[in-house]
């Protein structure tokens, strides 16, 4: 009987890691997918003059919607007409939609009169999900 008892015990711990192994497998899929889905943008400025050239890049895997754009903590819209005299493609009247590995230009025509040489600006980028990208620009 010590025999059977021993090949019994084998297929029980051999059906305990096989059910592991499937169970750790799924865990490790899971968080890949859920990863995955994060919305990623890199985005960088720079001068010219006298505009910001935004660039904005959708490094994830689902479509991203831009719906707010501030520069110092100020919104844009509020900024048109004084501080900023446009913006292109305007994100005030409808959001922007940017595809995975898409990359955007949002150019920001600024006033001359209302910024000075030196100054830094802190843009930061609103998404319809919630989240906040942040780039800076040192006007030249």
């Amino acid at each position: 009987m010590s025999g059977i008892s021993k090949l019994v015990s084998t297929v029980i711990i051999l059906a305990i890691s096989i059910t592991l192994a499937i169970a750790v497998s799924l865990l490790i899929m899971s968080f890949s997918k859920h990863y995955t889905r994060v919305e990623v943008i890199a985005s960088s400025a720079h001068h010219g003059d006298p505009s910001i050239v935004l660039i904005v890049k959708n490094l994830g895997s689902k479509t991203v919607s831009i719906t707010d754009l501030c520069l110092n903590k100020i919104p844009i819209s509020s900024l048109i007409g004084d501080s900023v005299i446009s913006i292109h493609p305007d994100i005030t009247s409808s959001p922007i939609q940017v595809k995975p590995g898409e990359s955007l230009n949002i150019t920001i025509s600024l006033n001359p009169s209302r910024w000075s040489g030196g100054e830094i600006i802190e843009i930061s980028i609103g998404t319809s999900s919630g989240n906040r990208y942040y780039a800076m620009v040192s006007l030249t």
